[in-house]
């Protein structure tokens, strides 16, 4: 949402005359040169997305068609491998004694994701540093239900450029002098908030809604709105503004410059906003995004492909008659397949005219190449095609192809280990906020209840460490599982077979055919396959190690260019038995 008023947490951190009416002056006055600074940047995000979203989307969009939209692809598998959900958070101590309350706590904090709609907004923040840079606001909702936040519930809002703001004289994002983003509240709510107890409520007007900046300019909505709405209920513009040395968060209209609160931070000592961008600029504050640099091959591909259809529609093919017998050309002209005329004239010439250029297809799969090529190998990283003949092969290339993936994705958990790092904060400090755990009981199907509150928040904050469980961040599609599950028991299970049964280990096909029954979304699987009990005394008897089990599956370089397929798995575990 990205429009949510930051933490005001109790009345004696409200301070009440922070800034002079000069330097409140000189703060709106450095802020609107700064977003003067940012027009450019905002101006080419909103040509990207309407490069993004093509001519079909809304009136607003592209003025081209773009037949192929390898932005479009690009940016989806991106987000679907840097973020697929939300990830899951691991808590330790170094104090034994703690251990427990590290347990509970990390329980706690894994709640939070599924009651903020986490996965959604960090799918969002990393769309938007893809663009342009992403940003986060984090805080406890001061209020009642506003802006679709509970009282006293930690929220995580994304920020577009658009409403975002920072001190563009500074040469790092940690030498900023403020930061802060522009957001709209129902006027009845703006009216409802404790600080308009401080002020003259007749002097807080409603403000006209607009789809514009504040000096005019573009915004990404225009791409589905107008510059005007009619809307159902009165708003009022306002602006918070963070300052870091000062450790203030102060609120003031964007149209009216009334100042209308000054707070003290009461937060976590990063501040409410997390800033993701995934190429640094040397000497230059704002990071490079990778649609600025995919955008000139997506644009030049698209060109060369519109070119090849115009020269496609434009090609003909029509028959040549010499001399002036008309009759006899109608005649041609309206026999049917196989039927006799009378014809005089001359034997018709086939006549062709256009067609695709070869030299311009040619470039064009060039160029599509190309635009796969430095957007990271697309092909590779999306799985959209095998590369190669072999899956070794592939599997080399991929992780070729997957080291600017890697690069990003450890910028992304950099920024989201903040986000949850602020999360734990506000949830350790919650003073009246309780949870019912449900803490599992080790080696055992069953869990019992566990009330997670202040009384059992034992210890201090800075002694628990919080980290982020990487793997969890990726997709975990049943389909993704089954290629998982192939490829653990092609590459493990199956070559350990000897060595399992050596061990008085059993391999449990029912299990693993469950599984493949499960994730395929085919159960008819469970009915390919029967088995017959066998007294207690007979099982294991005979289950020596098969020829073809003990050499091992296939090698990568036999096995094609697909995945291990079902069948062949069922077929490998059955020789076994």
């Amino acid at each position: 949402m990205g429009d949510m008023m930051a933490i005001m947490k109790t009345e004696k951190r409200i301070v009440t005359n922070p800034l002079s009416e000069m330097q409140f002056s000189r703060l709106r006055t450095s802020i609107d040169w700064s977003n003067r600074q940012l027009a450019f940047p905002r101006q080419k995000r909103i040509e990207a997305i309407k490069a993004f979203v093509g001519m079909h989307y809304m009136e607003n969009g592209s003025a081209r068609v773009m037949p192929t939209n390898t932005l479009k692809m690009a940016v989806d598998i991106y987000v679907r491998q840097l973020v697929a959900r939300a990830p899951r958070v691991m808590i330790s101590t170094k104090r034994k004694d703690l251990i427990p309350v590290a347990a509970n706590f990390e329980l706690a904090i894994n709640q939070i994701p599924d009651e903020i709609k986490l996965g959604s907004t960090l799918r969002k923040f990393i769309t938007e540093a893809l663009f342009s840079c992403g940003i986060l606001k984090i805080g406890l909702s001061p209020e009642g239900n506003v802006l679709g936040h509970s009282y006293g519930k930690p929220f995580v809002d994304n920020v577009t450029i658009d409403d975002y703001f920072l001190d563009m004289s500074a040469k790092a994002r940690e030498l900023i002098q403020y930061e802060g983003n522009d957001y709209w509240l129902d006027y009845d709510d703006a009216m409802d908030m404790e600080w308009t107890e401080k002020v003259n409520r007749n002097d807080v007007k409603p403000d006209e809604y607009t789809v514009t900046g504040a000096a005019g300019e573009k915004r990404a909505e225009g791409v589905t709105n107008t510059s005007s709405a009619d809307v159902f209920k009165e708003r009022i513009w306002l602006r918070d503004v963070w300052l870091p040395a000062e450790q203030l968060l102060i609120t003031y209209g964007v149209k009216s410059e009334k100042l209308f609160n000054v707070v003290e931070w009461d937060g976590p000592p990063r501040g409410p906003y997390m800033w993701l961008g995934f190429t640094d600029v040397p000497g230059n504050l704002l990071p490079l995004p990778p649609v600025a640099v995919w955008r000139d091959l997506n644009e030049l591909e698209n060109t060369l492909a519109r070119k090849l259809g115009n020269q496609a529609d434009a090609q003909k093919t029509v028959l040549g008659f010499a001399g002036g017998d008309d009759a006899g050309v109608l005649a041609f002209q309206d026999a049917a397949d196989g039927s006799g005329i009378k014809y005089t004239g001359p034997e018709p010439r086939k006549l062709e005219a256009g067609g695709v250029d070869p030299k311009t297809l040619a470039f064009f799969l060039q160029t599509k190449e190309l635009a796969s090529y430095f957007a990271g190998n697309l092909d590779s990283l999306g799985g959209l095609a095998p590369q190669t003949q072999t899956i070794g092969q592939d599997k080399l290339l991929s992780e070729a192809a997957s080291a600017q993936l890697r690069d990003m994705a450890a910028k992304t958990i950099e920024v989201i280990k903040e986000v949850f790092h602020n999360l734990a904060w506000y949830e350790w400090h919650d003073p009246v906020g309780s949870r019912l755990l449900e803490k599992k009981i080790p080696e055992t199907d069953m869990s019992i209840p566990v009330e997670w509150n202040q009384d059992s928040r034992q210890g201090e904050f800075d002694l628990f460490d919080l980290d982020i469980d990487v793997y969890s961040l990726q997709d975990d599609s049943p389909g993704l599982k089954l290629q998982k599950l192939g490829a653990i028991v092609g590459q493990y299970i199956l070559p350990l077979a000897p060595l399992i049964q050596q061990q008085m280990g059993q391999i449990d096909v029912q299990a693993i055919l469950r599984d493949v029954a499960k994730f395929s979304d085919m159960h008819e699987v469970n009915d390919y396959v029967t088995f017959v009990d066998m007294p207690m005394g007979q099982q294991g008897e005979g289950q020596t190690a098969q020829p073809g089990a003990a050499s091992g599956p296939p090698q990568p370089e036999a096995a094609g260019p697909q995945q291990q397929g079902g069948e062949d798995l069922m077929q490998q575990l059955m020789d076994m038995q």
